[in-house]
């Protein structure tokens, strides 16, 4: 009954629990690194954030002794964060409860330096209008010993609206969740600011680039907080997958849109994961099961048809000059196939037919007991789409010249002499 076997295989519903609760382990895992390497490198960046504003602070602090506690609050965020990186070396990769553990207390890190640092901003806005101000009474002395203290109007006028426009875009600039692109516009806006004096110039300004970019960030920082919370998760979540399975990962950003495309994403990654680590499973078992009884392998090659469907093939030792064709399709078929073995592309004469149908006679006890170890493995089979019997319209040469070979191989040749009529036709693909 040995001629070609054509068949897809399944696991047993044990052995298919059995892997989906391994496979669910290298998930969290995945997403538990992903959550502590994300959250230490935004703690990182917030502790970098206040470079500018120490300055300011110190300079405070030298002119009028207090910055409104700016560096005791900056003192607080920098006890929080420095155990941290200890906390992580010390964390088992390989304990997925402890790397859980991990995450956790580094996310609630996070959380608490996120309120450290509203405060932080809070405080550095006030503080840089205060040393403006400072610094502002300073010119103003001069100013009024040169000129007799006389201010026009306009000169208040424009000094006012300026210092609120500047507070304003202060508040939004030291939002740490801002897009770089715009904290980079806020800054440029600032710097155009310092310049103005003309009032109606100012009016414009204010009318037509500074309420249209507050507007703007505020509509981002509205929707980021309704949202970042679950962004976040999933994006971590996306993040890890993406590595685990060695997928491209694309850019999102934090919006609805986002969060239900990162949703539909991540439902399709562990479907077709799971697929994936079903079908390495089985081949992964077929290679043990032909290893056991003594199969080597000779080599191996890849082929990719016109349309796109892609299979692996491999060639493992049979008897002196023969070899069995183990064939994987990305559908999950797996076909064996049992010929001679030459150089080249060839078809069998008389004689090395006869003795390819005797192999394929031997070959069939050997099938049956690789089935009988792979149901012990929990590979069944779930479809027979072939399985035929010995015939002459089945033997074949099989060129190894198509494959990467481990090393030299015998050639297939006829020992003895036997007559027998074979009537060769032309084989047709399996696949």
């Amino acid at each position: 009954m040995s001629g070609p076997k054509t068949s897809r295989y399944t696991l047993t519903p044990e052995q298919r629990r059995l892997l989906e609760e391994q496979r669910r382990m290298e998930q969290r895992k995945a997403v538990a690194s992903e959550n502590i390497q994300r959250n230490h490198k935004r703690l990182l960046q917030l502790g970098n954030m206040f470079s500018s504003e120490k300055q300011v602070s110190a300079e405070l602090i030298k002119r009028v002794r207090n910055d409104g506690g700016f560096s005791q609050k900056m003192n607080e965020l920098e006890m929080l964060i420095t155990p941290i990186a200890q906390m992580i070396a010390g964390t088992d990769n390989n304990d997925v409860s402890a790397l859980e553990k991990t995450a956790e207390a580094v996310s609630e890190c996070v959380a608490r330096a996120d309120e450290i640092v509203r405060e932080l901003s809070d405080v550095a806005v006030q503080n840089e209008m205060r040393l403006r101000e400072l610094l502002d009474a300073a010119i103003d002395r001069g100013f009024s010993e040169s000129f007799a203290d006389v201010r026009p109007a306009a000169q208040t006028f424009v000094g006012d609206t300026k210092r609120k426009m500047r507070e304003q875009l202060l508040q939004m600039k030291k939002k740490s969740v801002l897009p770089t692109e715009m904290a980079e516009e806020i800054g440029n806006v600032l710097s155009r600011i310092d310049e103005i004096q003309d009032e109606d110039f100012l009016k414009n300004f204010l009318a037509l680039t500074v309420s249209p970019l507050i507007k703007e960030c505020g509509r981002f920082l509205a929707e980021y907080e309704e949202c970042h919370e679950e962004f976040e998760k999933l994006y971590s979540e996306y993040i890890a997958l993406c590595e685990l399975y060695c997928y491209i990962a694309q850019e999102y950003s934090c919006d609805a849109v986002s969060i239900q495309s990162l949703k539909t994403e991540i439902q399709r990654i562990k479907e077709t994961s799971a697929k994936e680590d079903e079908q390495a499973y089985i081949s992964e078992c077929v290679d043990e099961v032909m290893e056991e009884m003594g199969y080597t392998v000779l080599g191996r090659r890849e082929v990719t048809k016109k349309s796109g469907r892609h299979f692996h093939n491999k060639l493992y030792t049979y008897d002196e000059g023969t070899a069995v064709n183990v064939t994987y399709s990305s559908d999950g078929k797996i076909a064996m196939e049992l010929g001679g073995i030459d150089v080249a592309d060839r078809l069998p004469d008389e004689r090395e037919t006869a003795l390819l149908c005797d192999s394929m006679e031997r070959f069939c006890d050997d099938f049956n007991e690789m089935e009988k170890r792979l149901l012990a493995k929990g590979v069944i089979p779930a479809d027979r789409i072939s399985m035929l019997p010995p015939s002459a319209e089945y033997a074949q040469i099989i060129n190894t010249s198509d494959y990467e070979m481990k090393g030299e191989v015998e050639k297939f040749k006829v020992r003895k002499q036997r007559k027998i009529t074979a009537q060769l036709k032309p084989r047709s693909e399996k696949f």
